[in-house]
């Protein structure tokens, strides 16, 4: 299984210093591991559907996912990208559920709640590079074309983003708010950016290519309807799988295991039928 690989914007230092100048480094650290919680959520989930999230640029709100999205569908698309919030929510559920049992905790555990809830709601906005922006898109793409859904939704970030600009200049007349201008100047930039991010690329094999020690045999009897991203659901690092593709008859027509399952893996498309992916073999 390809690693995970974290890369950090230099945004996100100069973010750090400005809370460190602002004797907030605790919060800049709470922030920072709710935000690595966050895509954690999305990891797992574009894992469980089949596809695997390349690359995490840490940024000052949260992080941007690189990849190639020409093989995932806009439904798996909407519900990876709400797996980052989902998590968050969840994490700050499980807080707010101690408080009822350990009352003491609150004071070292309320900006954790805070932190999630608003990385939550933040990421939602319905503008890019935000999660918001991707579902929005991804379900826009369902009924139109992805291009326009993409521009309906550049421009709502770009609505919002100057929005947010607006509330930056609000508060130089009261009290200045930088973490609002390097919001909206990230807003702004997301919503003209070109370059394809917050995708995805499907995983590649996992299976045991040599045994240096017992591992687990794994088998699996398929329905003849099952695509490939069915064995991405079910595969895991460091064990062998056979997989046997049933007819509706009850008589087995492929067996997949060794060099044929890896060559299904690395270059079929997650949505293709098993059956027609052995075929194009054959």
């Amino acid at each position: 299984m390809d690693k995970l690989k974290f890369t950090i914007h230099p945004l996100f230092f100069i973010f750090g210093l400005y809370f460190a100048f602002t004797g907030k480094v605790f919060s800049f650290l709470v922030y920072t591991l709710v935000a690595v919680i966050h895509e954690l959520g999305h990891f797992y989930a574009s894992e469980k559907l089949g596809y695997k999230l390349n690359r995490i640029v840490l940024m000052p709100y949260g992080a941007l996912i690189s990849g190639n999205l020409e093989d995932i569908t806009y439904k798996d698309e909407a519900i990876i990208s709400l797996a980052g919030p989902l998590v968050n929510v969840i994490t700050a559920l499980f807080f707010v559920a101690l408080w009822w049992f350990f009352p003491s905790i609150y004071p070292y555990t309320d900006l954790a709640v805070f932190a999630s809830v608003s990385i939550a709601v933040i990421n939602l906005l319905p503008c890019h590079p935000l999660d918001g922006g991707r579902f929005l898109s991804a379900t826009l793409s369902l009924f139109i074309k992805r291009d326009i859904a993409v521009l309906i939704t550049r421009i709502i970030g770009a609505i919002i983003g100057l929005l947010i600009l607006a509330l930056f200049v609000y508060s130089c007349f009261t009290q200045v708010n930088f973490s609002v201008l390097f919001f909206g100047l990230f807003i702004i930039v997301g919503a003209i950016d070109r370059n394809k991010q917050n995708s995805y690329i499907k995983t590649l094999s996992l299976y045991v290519r040599n045994v240096s020690r017992p591992c687990l045999v794994c088998e699996y009897v398929l329905p003849n309807t099952s695509t490939l991203k069915t064995l991405y659901g079910v595969m895991e690092a460091g064990k062998y799988y056979r997989f046997f593709v049933m007819e509706n008859d009850g008589v087995t027509s492929v067996s997949l295991e060794g060099k044929a399952l890896e060559n299904i893996l690395l270059n079929g498309k997650p949505n293709e039928k098993i059956i027609d992916l052995v075929n194009k073999k054959a």
